[in-house]
């Protein structure tokens, strides 16, 4: 299917602008202890914000010129091939060039009707050469568009750093949970889609004269690459406009695709965000409970940094055990006493 992908490399150009999210997350802790008195000790958290923001990924877009023209060749090169071989072709033939790109669409889309093929040894290694090609070339489409996608998600994330550093984090909570996931290019695509796949229908109707149900039947096994070839273009001019319309066709699901898969992202994306903030949100109710002030004990940021060392799994509570018991600390300590995950009561 590499017409379905040949949109994204429009799509590619525009990364960097299609964040649709308002980027907030944080994850570290900032920690304020009050020293001259029992008592109370706030934690908020956010991550190292400074070290994201100087590790943000910075991701260099192919030039999609050199793309373009790669596609540009290889059908100029496999119109040119069929246009050699057009006697080692055998099919339902109308003019020499036309068919000849008309097989090199055809093929390249992966449509595949059937109604022109090659039918001697020449032709077939021709042609199987042509389509290992075209699978390169999707595999690199394929590639871009996974490239754009998850650049576009680590942008959310670096981004949500930046907000949350402004906002606070429980600020950035609340917005990124009002921002609603937008499924409008989706709709415009599926639209698009109708209105090309009735155009469609009516050429057929009327040029290669199908019936109307022939027609729908001819344009859904196109535009979905299937291609039984029991119904197809024909005529000169159909294929003219087939050239077009296939590879149109075919790059419009593959838009809708694309689009489908970026409202998945920007959907994780959120959920992403939310759960960096969330995981590392300690609020201070919940020290407070674990606080014994009838016996003076008050957890203070020694125990909130162990607290987290070990949440991380960068210790162990059999790491400091002895350590703590050599110093008269109860070995329970914060481990036990300030419950994991607090902040997803929020």
């Amino acid at each position: 299917m590499l017409g379905h992908f040949n949109s994204i490399i429009a799509m590619a150009a525009n990364a960097a602008k299609q964040t649709k999210l308002p980027m907030a997350a944080t994850d570290s802790p900032n920690l304020t202890n009050d020293e001259n008195g029992p008592k109370k000790t706030t934690f908020q958290s956010s991550k190292a914000t400074s070290v994201a923001t100087n590790c943000a990924p910075r991701t260099n877009l192919p030039d999609l010129k050199w793309l373009g023209l790669y596609y540009v060749i290889y059908i100029g090169a496999g119109t040119l091939s069929f246009f050699a071989l057009r006697n080692h072709i055998r099919g339902k033939k109308t003019n020499d060039f036309i068919d000849s790109l008309y097989m090199s669409v055809v093929t390249m889309t992966t449509v595949g009707y059937g109604d022109l093929v090659p039918h001697d040894f020449l032709s077939q290694l021709v042609c199987t050469g042509f389509i290992t090609v075209g699978m390169l070339l999707f595999g690199i489409v394929v590639k871009l568009a996974a490239k754009y996608l998850v650049f576009k998600q680590q942008k959310v994330l670096i981004n949500a750093l930046h907000t949350a550093r402004k906002m606070g984090p429980m600020e950035a909570l609340n917005e990124i949970e009002s921002i609603e996931i937008d499924y409008t290019k989706c709709i415009i695509s599926l639209i698009a889609m109708a209105v090309h796949f009735v155009i469609g229908i009516f050429v057929l109707v009327t040029v290669e004269g199908m019936e109307i149900e022939d027609a729908v039947y001819c344009a859904s096994t196109t535009m979905t690459t299937v291609g039984f070839g029991d119904e197809s273009f024909s005529s000169e001019f159909g294929r003219m406009f087939g050239v077009l319309w296939i590879f149109t066709g075919t790059s419009c699901l593959g838009q809708l695709f694309l689009y489908v898969a970026e409202v998945y992202t920007d959907i994780e994306a959120k959920k992403l965000v939310k759960w960096v903030i969330a995981s590392n949100i300690i609020d201070k109710t919940d020290f407070e409970a674990a606080d014994n002030l009838e016996k003076g004990k008050v957890h203070g940021a020694a125990d909130f940094i162990l607290y987290k060392l070990k949440e991380m799994r960068k210790i162990k509570k059999e790491d400091i055990s002895c350590a703590m018991k050599d110093v008269g600390v109860d070995d329970r300590s914060v481990f036990d006493v300030i419950p994991a995950q607090s902040s997803e009561k929020k």
